[in-house]
C-alpha cells in the first residue's frame, strides 16, 4: 500500500511537471540569408537567452535559419497569417501593403548607423509610426535596426552612374528596384539565397544587398568589384516582426519580457554591426575584389546624387507628409 501511494504521488508530480512544460509559451522564429550575418548570429542567441532570463523560463524559442521556414520575400504575408510567430524582415518588403516603408530605401533617408542606433528604438517616432502601420496588417515591430547602406557585388567596373546602364542587377524590394532602374539598369527581385548562383551564371551582372550578407555568403568568390555607395543610394532598415494576435495573447508580463529581450539583443547587434563594417570590406579586398567607396561629397557622390534626383523628387509626392517629416527630423 505504501509503495502504491508513493507511485501515485510520483505520477501526480510527473503530470504536474508535464503540465508546466506544456504551459510554456512556444515561439517560432524565422531568418533568411547567411546564418553568420550579424543580424542573425548576434541577435537570435542573445534574444533567446534574454527571453528565458526575463520570463523565468516561460518562453521556448525554436528558430529556423536560411529561409527554411519563410523566404525573405514572403515574410509580409507569412507573419500576418501566423505561419511563423517572429521573423527577420527587410522593412521595404512590406511596401506592397504599407507604401510609406519605401521611403527608407530612397536617397531621402540619409541617417547614419550611429543615429539609428539611438533613434529606432521602441518609443521613438519612427519606430512607433511603422509599428502602427504594421499593426494594421496583423503584425508588429519587436526590433527595428540599420544594417548599413547597401553595397553592389558586381562583375563590371563602376566609375559613375553610367556604369549601371543596361546591366541586370539583383534587388531585394520594390523600393531598391526603383533606385537601380533610375540608374538605367534592369532590376531583378530575388531572395538572398539565390544571389550567389545568379552572379556565378551571369543571370545578373551585379547584386544590391547588405555588406554583411555579401561577405557571409561569399559573393566575392563570383565577382570582381564591390561598390560601396555609402548611403547615396539609400540604406537598409531591417526588423524583427511578430504576429500581432500571437503577441496579444501573451500576458502583460510576458509581453514586457519579450520586448525587453528584443531591445537588448537589437542594441547589441547594431553596435556589433557598426564596429564590424570596416573589417568586412577588408575581407572583400583580401579575397581579390576591387573595393570602390563613394566618399560623401566627392565628385562620384555628386554624380550619383544628381542621377537620382528625379527619384528623390518623385519620393516627395509618393510618401505621406507625416513620414517625410519623420525622416527629415534630426
Amino acid at each position: 500500500m505504501k509503495m502504491r501511494k508513493m507511485l501515485a504521488a510520483a505520477g501526480v508530480i510527473a503530470i504536474a511537471c508535464a503540465g508546466a512544460a506544456s504551459a510554456a509559451e512556444r515561439l517560432s522564429l524565422s531568418t533568411w540569408g547567411s546564418p553568420k550575418h550579424y543580424q542573425v548570429a548576434e541577435f537570435v542567441p542573445l534574444f533567446e537567452e534574454k527571453l528565458k532570463e526575463k520570463s523565468g523560463g516561460e518562453f521556448r524559442l525554436r528558430s529556423f535559419e536560411g529561409g527554411e521556414m519563410v523566404k525573405q520575400q514572403f515574410v509580409s504575408s507569412a507573419v500576418p497569417q501566423g505561419t511563423v510567430d517572429i521573423s527577420l524582415t527587410t522593412l521595404d518588403n512590406w511596401s506592397g501593403r504599407i507604401a510609406d516603408v519605401g521611403i527608407l530605401t530612397t536617397p531621402l533617408w540619409n541617417k547614419s548607423m550611429e543615429w539609428t542606433l539611438d533613434n529606432l528604438r521602441p518609443g521613438s517616432p519612427i519606430f512607433e509610426y511603422f509599428d502602427a502601420r504594421l499593426r494594421e496588417e496583423g503584425a508588429m515591430l519587436i526590433a527595428l535596426f540599420d544594417i548599413g547602406p547597401p553595397v553592389v557585388s558586381a562583375n563590371f567596373q563602376v566609375t559613375g552612374p553610367e556604369s549601371f546602364e543596361g546591366k541586370a542587377i539583383r534587388v531585394y524590394s520594390k523600393g531598391s528596384g526603383e533606385v537601380i532602374q533610375t540608374l538605367g539598369a534592369a532590376p531583378t527581385i530575388m531572395g538572398v539565397g539565390d544571389v550567389y548562383s545568379a552572379l556565378q551564371r551571369g543571370t545578373v551582372q551585379g547584386a544590391l544587398g547588405g555588406l554583411g550578407g555579401a561577405v557571409g555568403l561569399k559573393h566575392y568568390e563570383v565577382t570582381d568589384v564591390m561598390f560601396v555607395p555609402n548611403g547615396v543610394m539609400g540604406t537598409l532598415i531591417h526588423a524583427y516582426v511578430m504576429n500581432l494576435e500571437r503577441f496579444e495573447k501573451l500576458s502583460p508580463e510576458l509581453q514586457t519580457a519579450l520586448m525587453e529581450a528584443a531591445g537588448e539583443a537589437r542594441d547589441h547587434m547594431q553596435q556589433f554591426a557598426i564596429d564590424k563594417l570596416s573589417t568586412l570590406l577588408d575581407v572583400v579586398r583580401e579575397n581579390g575584389n576591387e573595393v570602390v567607396v563613394v566618399e560623401p561629397g566627392s565628385p562620384l557622390w555628386q554624380s550619383f546624387a544628381k542621377k537620382l534626383e528625379p527619384l528623390s523628387e518623385a519620393a516627395k509626392s509618393a510618401y505621406s507628409p507625416e513620414v517625410q517629416a519623420l525622416v527629415a527630423a534630426d
